[in-house]
């Protein structure tokens, strides 16, 4: 007689780590959440709108040079007999430097000191022989090299604030001269421009100098410093502000001139009203977890 064995049931395991998992995963959410508020509220700095001259300038940079130096040549063969000016001596155009034994006349053809007189009594030119070096020392100049996207914003006469680096010192200057031709450097083409600027007496050739010419202004106009702008998905600016009962709300905004540290809020914000945003990246960091995870 053959006897049957039962089978040996086994007991099932009921499996609860993925409970235990899923609990966790609540927690963090959860404490994630909590950290993110506790961490937006206690960084939230508030910031008022108020009234600011906001303006901008194009910058550039060069060394002063005199308007004219020169050396100015002999035209005609002459003896010199008698000598009019002396090196260190102003002279006008049109001014005489010398004469000749034949009676005839050398007159300055520039403006400005005679920095070197290269001739002496009894000498005897030649056409193209060396008379003197002549150098404008009270009307200097800086040459700066604008690329062809700012060149539009500058015209001949149009004035601009040359500061000098060694008197730490501003003076005022303009626009002599436009180059017509270009030169083409990394891609860019780059027009040499002139300014002129009137010396002072502790104004000295050769300082290195920073130009800078007015680009935009928006005067006495609704103004936020740019840490209190915030962007959306879309690059859209925003701010935070809190209606009656505290609550944070997100308000679009139009902003207008900026010159890197304040901006002009053309609409969304009024003169007094306050803005709040997020003021350390610890912060900006949770609030965009945060956003990322569906959070408001």
């Amino acid at each position: 007689m053959t006897q049957h064995q039962n089978p040996v049931r086994k007991k099932k395991k009921h499996k609860i780590w993925p409970w235990l998992v899923l609990l966790l995963l609540i927690a963090a959410a959860v404490w994630l959440y909590a950290s993110t508020a506790q961490v937006a509220q206690q960084s939230l700095t508030e910031e008022v709108a108020a009234r600011r001259d906001i303006v901008t300038y194009y910058s550039f940079e060069g060394n002063l040079t005199p308007q004219v130096d020169e050396i100015q040549t002999a035209k005609e063969s002459l003896k010199v007999k008698e000598l009019y000016v002396a090196e260190g001596d102003r002279v006008e155009e049109g001014q005489a430097l010398l004469r000749g034994t034949d009676g005839s006349r050398i007159y300055a053809a520039y403006t400005g000191t005679v920095d070197t007189l290269y001739v002496e009594l009894d000498d005897t030119l030649q056409p193209g022989s060396q008379l003197a070096r002549i150098v404008d020392y009270q009307n200097l100049e800086v040459s700066v090299d604008v690329d062809e996207y700012d060149i539009g914003a500058l015209t001949e006469g149009k004035e601009g604030m040359v500061y000098l680096n060694a008197l730490e010192k501003q003076i005022p200057g303009k626009v002599t001269d436009i180059a017509r031709d270009a030169i083409s450097e990394g891609g860019v083409s780059f027009y040499e421009v002139k300014f002129g600027v009137e010396a002072l007496n502790d104004v000295r050739s050769g300082m290195s100098v920073e130009v800078q010419v007015l680009n935009q202004q928006a005067l006495s106009v609704v103004s936020l410093p740019l840490d209190a702008i915030s962007y959306d998905e879309y690059n859209k600016p925003y701010v935070l502000k809190k209606d009656a009962e505290g609550n944070l709300l997100k308000a679009e905004i139009t902003l207008g001139v900026s010159d890197g540290k304040n901006v002009e809020i053309v609409s969304g914000v009024e003169d007094g009203e306050s803005v709040f945003y997020l003021s350390n990246d610890l912060a900006r960091f949770f609030a965009m977890r945060n956003q990322m995870m569906g959070g408001r």
